[in-house]
C-alpha cells in the first residue's frame, strides 16, 4: 500500500475519532443521595447530597435547594480534586442558595440537610398514589439567566402509626380478595369493602379503614372457602356420575355376557 493510502487511511480514522468525541455527551452536573422512601411525621432526617461535576456548564452559578421537611439546617462543603476540603457553610430554612465559582478549585460538593418530616397539615393522604412530600430538590440558577432543575426531585412518603397500619391492613385484604377471586370466589362485597377503607384512609380515617378491611378480608375468606366447597362439590358429582357410567357398562358387559352363555 502506498503512503499516500497510509495518509487517506489515517485521515480517515482521525475524523471517526472526531465524530466518536463529539457523539459522546459530556458531563453535566449531577446530584445523587439516598434518601428515605419513608419518613415518620415528627420524626429527624438526616441525608448528605453529592453535586458531582459542578462546573460542566457554567464556571459561576448558584446552587438553590428547597425542601418540604421543617426546622432544617443544610451543611454545605466543597473539595477539590485532592479531597481537600475547600469550603463548609451552613444554611437554615427550607429554602437556601450556594455560590460556586470555578476559581476556587472545587470538583464537588456534598450538601447535607437536616431536618424532621413535616406534619399532615402539609399534605393530602393519598393511598395510591402514595402521598409524598419533596425531601429535596436542586436547581442551577444564574444570576439574571436561566435556571434548570438538576435531575429529579427526592420525594418521601410521609406516614403515622396509624396511617401505617391501615396501609399494610389494606394491603393484606387486597391480596385476600386477590386469592379469593383466583379461587373462583365472588368478590363483590369484600371489594366494596377495600375501596371504602381506601376512601377512608384518604380521609385520615385510618381506625375505621382498618375496621374495613377486616370486614374485606372476612368475606373473601368466606367466599374463598364456599368456592372451594362448591368445586369440591362438583368433583365430587362427576365422581358419582364416572362411578355410575362405570356400573352400568360393567352390568351391561354382565348382562350380554350372560346371553352370550346361554347361546352356546
Amino acid at each position: 500500500m502506498s503512503s499516500s493510502h497510509y495518509s487517506e487511511l489515517g485521515a480517515v480514522l482521525a475524523v471517526v475519532a472526531l465524530l466518536a468525541v463529539a457523539a459522546t455527551p459530556a458531563a453535566a452536573v449531577s446530584v445523587s443521595g439516598d434518601e428515605p422512601s419513608t419518613a415518620q411525621v415528627g420524626e429527624q432526617q438526616s441525608t448528605t447530597f453529592e453535586v458531582a461535576e459542578p462546573f460542566s456548564d457554567y464556571e459561576e452559578w448558584t446552587l438553590r435547594a428547597e425542601t418540604d421537611l421543617e426546622n432544617v439546617t443544610w451543611t454545605i462543603q466543597t473539595f477539590d480534586n485532592a479531597g481537600n476540603q475547600v469550603d463548609e457553610e451552613t444554611l437554615t430554612g427550607q429554602t437556601i442558595e450556594y455560590d460556586f465559582d470555578a476559581a476556587t478549585a472545587v470538583t464537588r460538593a456534598d450538601v447535607q440537610i437536616e431536618g424532621t418530616t413535616p406534619g399532615t397539615e402539609t399534605f393530602q393522604w393519598s393511598y395510591d398514589p402514595e402521598q409524598t412530600v419533596t425531601y429535596a430538590s436542586f436547581e442551577q440558577t444564574q444570576r439574571g439567566g436561566s435556571t434548570s432543575q438538576i435531575g429529579s426531585a427526592f420525594e418521601t412518603r410521609p406516614y403515622t402509626t396509624d396511617s401505617r397500619e391501615a396501609r399494610r391492613a389494606i394491603d393484606d385484604a387486597e391480596a385476600a380478595v386477590e386469592r379469593a377471586t383466583d379461587a373462583g370466589g365472588s368478590v363483590t362485597g369484600a371489594e366494596r369493602d377495600v375501596r371504602d377503607a381506601i376512601e377512608f384512609y384518604n380521609a385520615g380515617e385510618f381506625n375505621q379503614a382498618v375496621t374495613n378491611t377486616n370486614e374485606a378480608e372476612s368475606a373473601a375468606s368466606s367466599a374463598q372457602s364456599s368456592a372451594k366447597r362448591t368445586r369440591l362439590l362438583m368433583y365430587g358429582g362427576a365422581a358419582v356420575v364416572v362411578l355410575l357410567v362405570l356400573g352400568g357398562l360393567g352390568y351391561w358387559y354382565l348382562q350380554q355376557r350372560d346371553t352370550y352363555d346361554k347361546l352356546g
